[in-house]
């Protein structure tokens, strides 16, 4: 993870009800900017400002498509499956899910194969 954070910080990214709804948009299939700002009815700065958080914490993918003479478009894509709150030893633990791709999950099989049952 490229930030480290603690459940405060979790909590505050996802205090904003855009920040919310991004995450559910970008879950069902990969969104613009643009697509984000009319779903949310919230400003394409709004929407950059929280695409910026989600990002910083690895919740949201950015994957940036190369076409023709204009600028680049990214598309953004919901990186985890769920989040976990439990109360441990009087304290707040936030687990986060993360979405394995192909390779990830074939990773997990083969090197869970030389470990004795």
């Amino acid at each position: 993870m490229s930030k480290e954070w603690g459940p405060d910080d979790i909590f505050d990214v996802l205090a904003s009800r855009t920040a919310r709804e991004i995450l559910v948009l970008a879950a069902e299939e990969p969104v613009s900017v643009r697509q984000l700002a009319e779903a949310c009815d919230a400003s394409r700065p709004t929407i950059y400002r929280r695409i910026n958080k989600l990002t910083e914490y690895e919740l949201l993918d950015e994957t940036v498509t190369i076409g023709g003479p204009g600028p680049h478009r990214g598309t953004y894509r919901t990186n985890m499956d769920r989040i976990c709150f439990d109360i441990e030893d009087d304290d707040f633990v936030v687990t986060i899910h993360f979405e394995e791709d192909l390779v990830d999950r074939f990773v997990s099989a083969w090197t869970g194969l030389g470990r004795p049952s």
